[in-house]
């Protein structure tokens, strides 16, 4: 009987314990495991760095998405208070702050779920992206929030 007890004390001491690990470094970004981790909203494997995009909650759980647009979705469809904002720079891989982002929408950019989005820290490579293209739009990052997208035809319609 005391050794059963015992075994009870430490796994409980070990739950417990284990329920005290560090909080959510929310200043950076979460990790993804590429091939192995899935998108939040649509449940497809995420594969595509230049493409992931993943936040923090206010309660230091990390959502990960295959697309900066599914990203976008979910914060429509979803209520939460968010930490932070993180999508991938689509000239080097490297993850930014999506609010220090500038977004090229395009809908012939072939993304995992068809958004059209591609993320950039640096304006002019963005502008590069869209120059002499008609229909595509560069805009910050609050401009996307307030679009409310839920699908990849609502980035695509005027939003002027």
């Amino acid at each position: 009987m005391k050794r059963q007890a015992m075994i009870l004390f430490v796994t409980l001491s070990l739950f417990l314990l284990s329920g005290c690990g560090q909080a959510a470094d929310t200043d950076n970004p979460p990790e993804i495991a590429y091939g192995q981790d899935v998108c939040e909203r649509c449940g497809m494997i995420i594969s595509e760095e230049k493409f992931a995009a993943a936040y923090w909650t206010e309660g230091g759980e990390a959502r990960r998405f295959d697309d900066i647009g599914g990203m976008l979705a979910y914060i429509s469809e979803e209520s939460e208070d968010v930490a932070s904002y993180w999508v991938h720079d689509f000239a080097n891989g490297e993850w930014i702050r999506a609010e220090e982002a500038y977004y090229v929408l395009d809908s012939q950019l072939m993304t995992p779920m068809g958004f059209g989005i591609a993320a950039f820290a640096d304006e002019e490579q963005a502008q590069a992206l869209a120059h002499g293209q008609e229909g595509i739009m560069i805009m910050p990052f609050a401009k996307l929030l307030d679009m409310n997208i839920t699908m990849p035809k609502d980035l695509h319609e005027d939003h002027s």
